[in-house]
């Protein structure tokens, strides 16, 4: 029986302990590792694909093991040449103990209407570890990396409510630098407020918006995640200095991943799972994500009926049937300094 896992051993599953596969993109090249045992004659078995023109397996190391009947390993490349979907697995090996791999190729795009989306980078990349990071988040498996509930965040951050550390330190194992900011007076975006009885006393300054989108956004197209903190149930304990403060009980903290060429649309990731969710528009054609919809990612858009209503151009995600949702949608009010 052969499977095909990552060099450190870790099986490619996508959901939970099943659909085994991976997400390459075009003319990039992944390193796995073929595991199994070996036949009566000592040899391991051949990689063999369903179809031929779109994978090319090129094998790296010899077989571990030419004893008769042991557990033999050896690491292969797959290349993606084409577009589609190829299944691969061991020569000759019974299908009922056999554990085949899903290689789907392609193109991967863009979340629609981002100008740069660096979880699309991450799928354009070749270090198979993050592609499978990748791969667990949009599908929205409950160990994946940014889920602040699961128990490998909880036990490392000593907190079940660490959004801002987990977002952080997620981000800088997936993507690369984060850029943070100190939740402070100095990096807040609301105009001065003394008390809160409803969101109606929250406003912004348009300039001060345009402003910390930009700044934002450039952060992003260079290729760092920014971490901006949120709104979802505004009271007057979230003041300090006049300033909402998002690390208090009210707050949430997000990670900015996309944006649009205007900056006024941001793909982020959240996480809280299930507060928000958005169906992902990008990756490999070949590809599809289960639940359709990622209970980990939203978009921020300029809510201009807002803006309409005296409170200024508000940066907010409110198309979403997720935790929050109706009352509690999530505002920006703080992120990098403008």
């Amino acid at each position: 029986m052969s499977q095909f896992q990552l060099p450190d051993g870790t099986r490619l599953w996508a959901e939970g302990f099943d659909n085994e596969k991976i997400a390459i993109h075009l003319n990039k090249e992944i390193v796995l590792e073929q595991w199994g045992s070996t036949g009566a004659d000592g040899k391991t078995a051949d990689i063999q694909l369903d179809k031929q023109g779109a994978v090319e397996v090129r094998i790296i190391d010899r077989p571990s093991s030419d004893k008769p009947f042991t557990v033999s390993k050896r690491r292969f490349a797959l290349k993606a040449v084409r577009e589609g979907a190829t299944t691969i697995s061991g020569k000759g090996e019974d299908k009922a103990v056999s554990s085949p791999l899903k290689v789907l190729t392609g193109e991967f795009k863009y979340h629609k209407g981002m100008v740069k989306d660096l979880l699309a980078d991450v799928g354009r990349g070749s270090d198979p570890s993050l592609l499978y990071q990748l791969q667990r988040l949009l599908h929205s498996n409950t160990n994946n990396l940014f889920n602040q509930l699961n128990d490998a965040n909880v036990a490392k951050m000593q907190s079940s409510l660490a959004c801002g550390r987990v977002a952080k330190a997620s981000g800088d194992a997936l993507i690369g630098k984060v850029i943070s900011h100190s939740f402070e007076k100095d990096s807040s975006y609301h105009k001065p407020i003394s008390k809160i009885t409803s969101r109606d006393d929250i406003e912004y300054d348009p300039d001060v918006m345009l402003k910390a989108r930009q700044v934002i956004a450039k952060h992003v197209k260079s290729g760092h995640p920014v971490m901006v903190g949120c709104a979802t149930d505004p009271s007057s304990a979230m003041l300090k200095d006049n300033h909402l403060q998002a690390t208090r009980m009210g707050g949430h903290t997000v990670l900015i991943v996309g944006c649009n060429d205007a900056a006024t649309e941001f793909l982020y990731v959240d996480p809280y799972p299930g507060g928000s969710t958005l169906v992902y528009r990008g990756g490999v054609a070949a590809d599809s994500y289960h639940p359709s919809k990622c209970f980990f990612l939203g978009l921020f858009k300029v809510d201009s009926w807002e803006d309409v209503l005296g409170r200024g151009p508000v940066l907010s995600y409110k198309d979403n049937d997720g935790g929050w949702s109706g009352s509690k949608y999530l505002e920006v009010i703080s992120g990098p300094k403008v």
